[in-house]
């Protein structure tokens, strides 16, 4: 739920509950879930310095992410460093 987002209702209708219900569920196992691996030590850490100092000791690393639409930037200098202007077919 948390990498994808899905609706709601999917995951009432997956495990045969009201969406009201499945928003509550969702709510009270994500905090759980959030305790429990920052107990562990394994919550996702948002600082980019440790990162970047955690990254130099590993030898392989590898990432895990979804792509997600963004609006494209309407200055030109951005645009041409986000955009190539080639076509994806």
């Amino acid at each position: 739920y948390l990498k994808i987002n899905p609706l709601q209702e999917l995951h009432a209708i997956q495990f045969e509950m009201t969406q009201p219900q499945a928003n509550r569920w969702i709510h009270l196992l994500s905090e759980i879930l959030r305790r429990t691996l920052k107990t562990l030590g394994e919550l996702p850490d948002r600082n980019s310095k440790r990162l970047i100092h955690i990254l130099q000791g590993c030898e392989e690393v590898l990432l895990d992410g979804t792509e997600r639409p963004i609006q494209r930037p309407l200055d030109e200098d951005w645009q041409s460093a986000c955009y190539s202007g080639k076509k994806n077919s």
